[in-house]
């Protein structure tokens, strides 16, 4: 038996009835075995009709009417083998065919799309608050020229302390608005100012002066004079500094730290010891307080001021009623006001805030009597601005993108740095919502290719040639990037470290590029030097969040610029909603031509799939290319690195619940509704679909739940595994390769 060109030559399992020429068709073959298409298959083509390709429909005004298989074929809705026809006429019954196995979906399958669509152009809002680049610019958060610190009434060694020591030669606007009114000691105070105009001397000075000109012996147990109440152990410890750098100049002066995270005890023998000035955060502050009865020993004789620093945090973080519980307790203690008669006979409150909207206003009438507003502005507004000389620029960037144009952004800010002299250091910080996302952040940016984890610690790791973490860098090049994390689940030591790390000027530092991922933890009232750019990568909780993260740059008169991360559609609508902190305008950039293509054009990014032998050697590619190969390195080091994907896959989930946690007033642009959550899992460099990666979730709680089952954990066995993570983190430390 002869056939057709058209057929594929698979017949199988048939069988044939010869017979002779004259017989009919359905005497002359009986096919059996198969399946019903192959039948009817070889059925066409025994009686010399040719079949008709699949998905052609025979026209019926052809002539030809359809034979009763052939409709039966198109009518079919099932696969499945029909029942045998009775034109068949065969007496040898029909193989059964097996059933077909239907392979259920993979919910935890890849997805590799693609970087780019073919279409980049997005449909974004006109730019209605442009910034004019030939404007004059003023500083206003600058040292004033023409005052100085005599003619407040500074005494003469403090003055010289500040020029010599701390590099301070002249005033602040605030400055000289708080010290004059604060050495009057009439009122409590409430200083509004933009972040970065120097509030902490504005308070320290005015204090500081009038102990010194007490006329009377001071010494460490004369007993506390000021304070001083933070909401962050980040801040408390830069007020720490502060004071205890001004109280170098007479160092009968003591302060006492006290936070949350450090040994009770040791703060405990430190206040037995003596202490001028406290400064802590709202919880410890109470516990000592309430279970330290040496604290009020401390107090009795000498506390007249009581400072609380940024207000509308310490609201936010609903330190309310532990701050009038601190309150209640000072003031029930019996101030003695005869020891030191120069001193204010009732204790001074002052109250410190970059905004006086809201719970901050609510706080001011609790905490303070018969107050005085004090602002730097031209008029007592309750809408703080950004400082003039900060250059604000924001990027409308496609959910899928948002890694990459990361990448883009630090790789652009590296080859400036490069440009700079070699000793200098620049900084960077990149804010994020959540810890979890700061962990994915900090580890893709800083690993190392064939070994990601344990090279060169986990608090700060060098990138040393021979990565690609930043795609400007081949196997010749330097980087000298140093990647910083911090967070609040992080240790109070390690936090501590990082922070001090990042903000010194040393051997360790020089000439090297600086990138500190954080959260808000970062964000409140931290005097971090020379820090160039801050990178808003996720838009903050609210507006006076976005006022605090771009405050850490562009302070005291120094220049800065902040870039804003905002995803297209309903976020975008946010531009409006901050325009008012913004009266010089912003720069709106474009994500592809403006961002991505000044750091990818013409570099030569290496392809880390080592099963491409021809991606061996560096090939110059176009921007995209290059963009989207750096972008499958990362996606790669999650398929390879289990660590790495439970850190992607952690970020992304924390990501999406925080991004349900934004202000109601804000709701409208931060709905998580309009967010496509696949496209939000690329820029994690995750291919599981996002309802896969909900089910791993469950069953690593189901396991977690199931294995707090187990029996509890000895003392002994807790003991060692405690002292083996302390020596871990002890090593991992700013361990530098």
């Amino acid at each position: 038996m002869s056939f057709d060109d058209d057929d594929d030559g698979m017949l199988l399992n048939f069988a044939t009835d010869s017979g002779d020429a004259g017989e009919s068709a359905q005497n002359r073959g009986k096919i059996t075995g198969g399946t019903w298409k192959d039948r009817r298959k070889a059925k066409l083509l025994q009686d010399g009709r040719k079949p008709r390709p699949r998905g052609e429909k025979r026209s019926l005004e052809s002539g030809s009417a359809p034979t009763f298989e052939e409709l039966q074929s198109e009518t079919s809705d099932s696969p499945s083998e029909p029942k045998r026809s009775r034109f068949d006429g065969g007496s040898q019954p029909v193989k059964e065919e097996q059933p077909r196995v239907v392979q259920p979906v993979q919910l935890n399958a890849q997805i590799v799309s693609s970087l780019f669509t073919s279409s980049r152009n997005i449909d974004t809002v006109t730019n209605s608050n442009a910034h004019d680049e030939k404007a004059e610019v003023t500083y206003s958060n600058a040292p004033l020229v023409g005052d100085t610190f005599e003619s407040f009434g500074i005494t003469d060694a403090m003055v010289t302390h500040l020029k010599d020591k701390m590099k301070i030669d002249k005033p602040t606007k605030i400055q000289k608005l708080v010290i004059p009114p604060f050495l009057e000691s009439k009122n409590d105070l409430f200083i509004h100012a933009q972040t970065g105009s120097g509030k902490t001397l504005a308070f320290l000075l005015p204090i500081f002066q009038s102990i010194l000109t007490l006329g009377q012996n001071v010494s460490r147990q004369s007993g506390c004079f000021g304070l001083i109440v933070t909401p962050t152990r980040e801040l408390a410890n830069q007020i720490y500094q502060v004071t205890s750098e001004l109280a170098q100049c007479c160092h009968f002066l003591v302060p006492c730290l006290l936070i949350g995270g450090e040994r009770k005890k040791s703060e405990k023998a430190r206040l037995r010891k003596g202490a001028n000035f406290i400064i802590g955060t709202p919880g410890r502050v109470l516990d000592h307080l309430q279970n330290t009865k040496v604290i009020k020993e401390q107090l009795a004789p000498s506390l007249r001021y009581v400072v609380l620093d940024e207000g509308d945090k310490l609201m936010e973080l609903g330190f309310e009623e532990t701050l009038k519980e601190i309150l209640n307790i000072i003031h029930s203690i019996d101030i003695d006001t005869h020891q030191f008669p120069k001193l204010p006979k009732r204790i001074l409150h002052v109250l410190c805030s970059a905004t006086v909207k809201g719970n901050v206003t609510k706080l001011g009438n609790v905490t303070l009597e018969n107050y005085k507003l004090i602002s730097s502005g031209k008029k007592q507004t309750e809408t703080t601005t950004v400082p003039d000389q900060l250059i604000q620029r924001i990027v409308i960037v496609p959910p899928k993108l948002r890694l990459v144009t990361l990448a883009g952004s630090l790789t652009t800010l590296t080859q400036k740095h490069y440009k700079r002299a070699k000793s200098e250091v620049t900084r960077t910080i990149v804010f994020l919502t959540c810890s979890d996302s700061v962990d994915f952040h900090y580890e893709a940016f800083s690993s190392h290719d064939g070994n990601h984890r344990g090279l060169v610690g986990e608090t700060a790791r060098l990138l040393t040639k021979g990565n690609t973490v930043l795609p400007c860098f081949n196997d010749t090049d330097d980087p000298n990037v140093v990647c910083y994390k911090l967070h609040g689940s992080l240790s109070q030591q390690v936090r501590t470290a990082t922070l001090k790390h990042f903000a010194t000027n040393n051997d360790a530092t020089k000439g090297r590029h600086l990138i500190l991922f954080c959260t808000d933890v970062a964000s409140r009232g931290l005097d971090l030097p020379h820090v160039s750019t801050v990178i808003e990568m996720d838009p903050p909780f609210a507006v006076e969040d976005h006022l605090h993260r771009i405050g850490r740059t562009a302070r005291a008169g120094s220049e800065g610029e902040s870039l804003l991360f905002l995803l297209p559609g309903e976020e975008e609508g946010y531009l409006d909603y901050i325009k008012p902190y913004h009266p010089k305008g912003w720069q709106l950039l474009t994500y592809d031509e403006q961002v991505l293509r000044p750091a990818f054009e013409g570099l030569n990014v290496k392809r880390t799939d080592k099963r491409k032998e021809d991606w061996d050697k560096y090939e110059a590619q176009a921007w995209d290319n290059n963009a989207t190969t750096w972008h499958l390195n990362v996606e790669r080091r999650v398929i390879d690195d289990s660590h790495f994907k439970e850190l992607a896959v952690k970020g992304y989930m924390s990501h999406i619940r925080a991004y349900a946690t934004h202000l109601s007033a804000e709701k409208k642009f931060f709905n998580l509704k309009c967010l496509h959550l696949g496209h939000l899992a690329k820029s994690f460099a995750l291919r599981e679909r996002p309802k896969s990666m909900g089910l791993q979730q469950g069953k690593a709680g189901a396991a977690a739940s199931a294995s707090q089952k187990k029996s509890k954990e000895d003392s002994k066995s807790k003991m060692l595994r405690m002292a083996r993570m302390a020596m871990k983190q002890s090593n991992d430390e700013f361990n530098f390769a």
